[in-house]
């Protein structure tokens, strides 16, 4: 069996991602179009969905031995997800707004931007730094229960560190180089 993940593991890379959005987008179209319940698990899925890169990076690493494409491409898509995929996805989340307004027949006008978009300067900075804090507690939680009890996960906590520094970075930023959307250049 993890000979044939690791054969396939490109693949598997891929379809994960593929899943992801699709997992995402379903959940934004139940949000807004039904207001279902089952958006929670279209979530989740998503969520949980993105876990799964992780072992195929550390099972990469384990059966090579040492540092690939394989594992730097995982890397590249953590760091989008830290980076530029927030903004992708309110974009993605705003786009559906819009056209879920359309079908249910609202004007879909007044709908500009969200939350985090509207937000600038210190709002927007104390946000990330929220969003970082809960990062480092489930990191913290994380190998303080799991971890250090199973020394054999340690290319895991190696990424989990560098994913951390580089939301760290990324979070606090916005309070060390403050801007103002409505500012003109």
């Amino acid at each position: 069996m993890i000979e044939f993940i690791f054969e396939y593991r490109w693949l598997i890379l891929i379809g994960s991602e593929v899943i992801f959005w699709c997992t995402f987008i379903i959940f934004l179209v139940l949000r807004y179009l039904y207001d279902s319940k089952a958006q929670n698990l279209f979530l989740a899925l998503s969520i949980l969905n993105q876990f799964l890169n992780i072992p195929l990076a550390a099972l990469d690493y384990y059966n090579i031995q040492r540092i690939s494409f394989f594992q730097i491409s995982v890397l590249f898509i953590y760091i989008y997800a830290i980076t530029r995929g927030r903004k992708d996805m309110y974009k993605l989340d705003l786009f559906i707004l819009r056209k879920v307004a359309k079908i249910k027949n609202n004007s879909g006008r007044g709908i500009n931007c969200r939350p985090l978009e509207n937000a600038s300067g210190l709002i927007h900075a104390k946000i990330e730094r929220q969003k970082f804090y809960i990062h480092l507690l489930l990191y913290l939680l994380t190998h303080v229960f799991f971890f250090f009890s199973n020394p054999q996960y340690s290319i895991i906590s190696m990424f989990w560190s560098v994913f951390l520094l580089i939301d760290a970075l990324w979070s606090f930023s916005f309070t060390f180089f403050r801007y103002d959307k409505n500012k003109q250049l």
